[in-house]
């Protein structure tokens, strides 16, 4: 057989999608970040409902979807979604100004949504600009083990762990 007549098949694996994006990696997709305001509460929940939803199932019982939106409806809670040049909401997240003795954090409540590598970042640039806005020392999150692939990159630091046992 001559060279020519040869077929030569690639065998080099297809490189694979990261599950966790790179904090400065290029994004295809552009998001606004936006925090919902009060009054806009009714017309935003269905559409975020079920997003966010999920993250409270992981609360182990300390949350239900109710306490949820009363929270973001007198105000204890605000309500960010991440909406792309089609206006399609693709996550959602909510955020918190905890109050301790002697210093005020953000805390980052519930977080969700799909193509998160896509808005993410945004979003966490965002919850940032708002705790410097209201003269939080900083931001703190719990949440699941996985959410440390981004926090960790962020600059976040794993300070304590929460054990919890039924009774």
């Amino acid at each position: 057989m001559k060279a020519e007549e040869m077929t030569i098949l690639d065998f080099t694996p297809e490189k694979k999608q990261r599950r966790v994006s790179q904090i400065n990696e290029p994004r295809n997709k552009s998001h606004v970040i936006a925090l919902v305001p009060v009054e806009y509460l009714n017309h935003t929940w269905p559409d975020v409902k079920d997003e966010i939803e999920r993250a409270v199932a992981r609360s182990n019982g300390r949350w239900s979807i109710e306490f949820l939106y009363a929270a973001i409806l007198n105000g204890q809670q605000q309500l960010w979604v991440a909406f792309d040049e089609d206006k399609n909401i693709d996550g959602v997240g909510t955020t918190e100004v905890a109050y301790y003795p002697a210093k005020m954090m953000l805390a980052i409540q519930f977080l969700g949504g799909k193509n998160f590598n896509s808005w993410v970042w945004d979003m966490l640039e965002k919850f940032k600009q708002f705790g410097r806005d209201n003269n939080c020392h900083g931001i703190e999150a719990t949440g699941r083990p996985g959410f440390w692939k981004w926090l960790g990159q962020d600059g976040f630091d794993k300070s304590y762990v929460v054990y919890e046992k039924e009774l």
